[in-house]
């Protein structure tokens, strides 16, 4: 008998009646059976071939020759044994299971969470006609166009199948119990077609019907289909006032349907868009253009057309046709968010590449102890291969149980995403947990599975029985490799720990500095609402002058009202015109280089009620009407750029339509568009002066921005202003009403949003990776008991043993966290265009995170180490 196999006599003497014991006796009975009956069918008569096996068994080859039938019968008893004996494992450790499980729940179902975010926005296909090939082609990517551009490229082009327009439209439904005000879109008949979306019920809009005359066509949304007509399916060919014109419902589209996905996306109706005299007007840029590629031409392509299209048209008509450009529709609908969730996917998958070597740790400390197990297997003939599938298996189950604790984790992470992510995230009333995300979940958990069971697998079956019986037989050492693989585990947790809490950190200082940010006017105790009047009897100019004057009266006239005034669009939510306009007494500018400025209609009161400084000059005042000489206010920023060094009070402009008003004030710069932008040049023109805002000429604008300011809660005020609208006329509508504060709580919300998941993810890298450090100090401690104790024997003092554990502990944080500092400036420049006010290599935040990592990491080595200095060393001993 050879000293393999009294070594495993020994071992099983010593693991006798136990259910290890009972299980490998088994297991070898399965083995024995198997080779007899593969010898008699071979022809062997039954006595030898109980002789042969037995010798097999006694040359420990019974084992490595069952598990080279992976694939077949044998292999699938193989599976099912290990599944039972995995099974029973984890049950005779319940805490370890636990723990392992909830660990990897935690990875699991944050990436599956996360995942079902980014496959909603970024990867699923947008829900038109082969929607690879659509397109928008406008200024600067974003901006809007003019309508003879629209047809001068669209006759002129040969790349696109068909090009279509769609214009901003808030129409009032009105001839209703409760008048609403709506977003909807006007838009060319083909655009329908361009999409590739049929009707749920009825049609679109037929060639001609976007013709002056023929244009009383509208198609409603699934939504508003059913919120104001009850879904009625007899709802084809009724009438519906909408501006006080009647129109009528020729279709509904799908409940899916969404247009445009990134511009009025609350659209929930389309009418034909009829140009009339702006057919040729290249001002008053107003239209979004969409595009579909023909078969087989590449975007490339339609964009070097594109371009020599509008140089053509540029050269013709200077200033109109400037940094055009053609994009992917879906590129504009994920616009400024791709990067900011590809990011915090990346940080979310850290947190699983802890959770793993979390758990590789622990199964390192389980197969530590297992080690007899695993010789006895050897000795008995299992092979590497065999081994390595016992515990990859068990690593599998262990896997599956914390997939299946993390796929109700993601249920509930999707709700939760859903209900805190801001409006600003396109397509995320799409998110749920589909069948890609699941795939996911199996996919992650399989990777799991082999990530961190993969080294401890191959560390156990790579052990020989002699090194086990040297290194183990007195449990002092888990060995060299084993501790130079915890040591990398360990240093990889810190230096992920170390990117995701400076990631955090640069948001967190980034947020911080947006909410200092002074917006130039107080938005506390603000109240606002949209009153529109189209289609009322205040509409035309004259009854719409009276009726501005009587509103603002009777709301200052409210109990609790300090202040009230009004713009066209509220700073922060609503939209936002430019224009061009000429300084007297200066050269007249080329076409295209004439100054550009914002410019919004306000009321008298609106300064006052926004507390939005006049640092010279005046504010628009009620006695600036139609009878008196155009005045204007504009911003420091204008001043600046336009009059350096010049007093501009005084100064006359002249603006496109010929009118010329006078600066009479010069208004602090406020953060009017973008919180996180500067202020740039704006100009406030009287409402009462301006004859298009009254419902004259060519009028776009219907309705006005009501600003209170209250003496208490704003939003208590806002029934009573309600009321005051509806006194002077019942049927109009009002919408939008919110507070200043929400306003500027929504402009934040993106960056508050991605702070927030971050900050979540990075405390939990920061908590894993201290319970990892822990754990491994704890583990070299228990099995150094014997050398601790020799040491102490010798005349080593408490504080050397401390000392000594402190210091490997923290060698290998540090390690990790130098390591992590590289990947973390990497991340800093990624993350340049989501940071405001900090610096992607802000030294304040690396050495924040580099102290809290190493606190983190002292305290969780400290108890380990405590525990170290109180060994008794006559107990130590008396474990050899």
């Amino acid at each position: 008998m050879n000293w393999v196999q009294e070594w495993a006599r020994r071992v099983r003497m010593l693991f006798g009646g136990s259910r290890f014991d009972r299980d490998l006796q088994e297991e070898m009975r399965l083995h024995l059976e198997l080779r007899r009956q593969d010898l008699i069918r071979g022809g062997v008569p039954p006595a030898q071939a109980d002789a042969a096996a037995q010798r097999r068994f006694g040359n420990a080859t019974v084992l490595r020759e069952a598990s080279g039938d992976a694939w077949g019968w044998r292999g699938l008893q193989n599976l099912s044994q290990d599944l039972r004996y995995g099974a029973r494992g984890l049950l005779r450790t319940p805490a370890f299971s636990l723990l392992a499980i909830l660990t990897l729940a935690l990875g699991i179902g944050a990436n599956t969470a996360i995942f079902s975010v980014v496959n909603a926005v970024l990867l699923n296909p947008l829900s038109y006609r082969d929607p690879g090939r659509l397109v928008t082609i406008l200024h600067d990517g974003v901006a809007p166009v003019a309508p003879a551009n629209y047809v001068d490229w669209r006759d002129q082009s040969r790349s696109f199948e068909s090009m279509a327009a769609a214009e901003y439209w808030t129409p009032n439904l009105t001839g209703v119990d409760s008048p609403e005000n709506l977003t909807g879109l006007h838009v060319t008949a083909n655009l329908f077609p361009l999409l590739g979306i049929a009707p749920l019920m009825g049609r679109t809009f037929l060639p001609g019907e976007d013709r002056s005359g023929s244009e009383h066509e509208v198609v409603l949304s699934y939504r508003l289909w059913q919120r104001r007509f009850q879904g009625d399916p007899q709802v084809l060919g009724k009438p519906v006032l909408l501006n006080g014109e009647g129109y009528t419902v020729v279709g509904v589209m799908p409940a899916t349907f969404q247009f445009a996905p990134f511009w009025a996306t609350h659209a929930e109706l389309w009418a034909p868009i009829v140009f009339g005299d702006r057919i040729d007007s290249r001002g008053g840029n107003s239209l979004r253009i969409f595009g579909r590629l023909k078969p087989g031409v590449s975007l490339t392509a339609a964009r070097a057309e594109m371009a020599a299209i509008t140089g053509r048209l540029e050269t013709q008509y200077p200033g109109t046709n400037r940094h055009v450009m053609v994009r992917p529709l879906k590129e504009n609908v994920v616009g400024k968010v791709e990067t900011p969730l590809l990011i915090v996917m990346c940080g979310v998958g850290f947190v699983l590449l802890i959770a793993c070597a979390n758990v590789a740790h622990m199964l390192l400390a389980r197969t530590s102890d297992r080690q007899r197990e695993i010789a006895v297997r050897t000795a008995l003939g299992a092979g590497r291969g065999r081994v390595m599938a016992q515990f990859l298996t068990e690593n599998l189950l262990l896997a599956g149980l914390g997939a299946a604790a993390g796929l109700l984790l993601a249920l509930w992470g999707v709700k939760g995403l859903v209900a805190l992510s801001p409006a600003g995230i396109p397509r995320v009333d799409t998110v749920t947990l589909d069948v890609r995300a699941v795939l996911f979940l199996l996919v992650v958990t399989l990777l799991t599975a082999g990530l961190f069971g993969l080294a401890p697998a191959m560390q156990s079956s790579a052990a020989n029985l002699s090194a086990a019986l040297k290194e183990g037989g007195r449990g002092g050492s888990s060995g060299v490799a084993r501790n130079r693989l915890r040591g990398f585990l360990v240093g990889s947790e810190f230096a992920l720990a170390f990117i995701l809490l400076v990631g955090a950190g640069l948001m967190i200082r980034s947020f911080f500095a947006l909410q200092a940010v002074n917006p130039g006017f107080d938005p506390h105790h603000v109240l606002s609402m949209v009153v529109s009047v189209a289609g009322s009897g205040e509409s035309p100019e004259g009854p719409r002058e009276v009726f501005y004057r009587d509103l603002l009266e009777h709301v200052r006239a409210v109990p609790g009202v300090q202040s009230a005034g009004a713009i066209n669009h509220l700073p922060l939510v609503g939209d936002e015109w430019q224009w061009n306009f000429f300084v007297e007494g200066r050269p007249k500018p080329r076409p295209g280089e004439a100054p550009l400025a914002v410019y919004r209609i306000v009321m008298p009161g609106y300064f006052d009620a926004m507390r939005l400084p006049i640092v010279r000059g005046r504010a628009i005042a009620a006695g600036d009407d139609s009878r008196e000489p155009g005045v204007v206010v504009i911003n420091q920023a204008a001043a600046r750029e336009y009059w350096p060094g010049v007093d501009p009070i005084g100064q006359r402009i002249t603006i496109e339509n010929g009118i010329r008003l006078t600066i009479v004030g010069i208004a602090a710069d406020a953060r009017q568009s973008d919180w996180a932008s500067q202020p740039q040049p704006e100009t406030y023109l009287a409402a009462l002066q301006n004859r298009a805002f009254l419902g004259g000429g060519d009028s776009h604008s219907s309705y006005i921005t009501v600003v209170v300011r209250a003496a208490g809660d704003p939003a208590a005020l806002a029934p009573a202003v309600k009321q005051t609208v509806w006194g002077l006329d019942r049927n109009l509508p009002i919408s939008q009403v919110t507070t200043m504060d929400h306003a500027v709580a929504d402009a934040t919300a993106e960056p508050r949003f991605l702070t927030l998941l971050l900050a979540v993810f990075a405390s939990v890298a920061l908590l894993l990776a201290a319970v990892g450090i822990y754990g491994v100090m704890s583990y070299a401690v228990a099995r150094r008991t014997h050398e601790i104790g020799i040491r102490i024997s010798l005349g080593a003092t408490r504080g050397d043993v401390l000392r000594m554990v402190v210091r490997q502990g923290m060698a290998q944080a540090l390690a990790g966290a130098l390591a992590g500092a590289g990947g973390a400036l990497l991340l800093g420049r990624l993350m340049a265009g989501m940071l405001y006010g900090v610096r992607p290599n802000d030294l304040v935040t690396f050495g924040v995170v580099g102290v809290v990592l190493g606190t983190a990491a002292l305290l969780a080595i400290c108890v380990p180490a405590r525990r170290a200095t109180r060994i008794e060393p006559t107990v130590a001993l008396r474990q050899e």
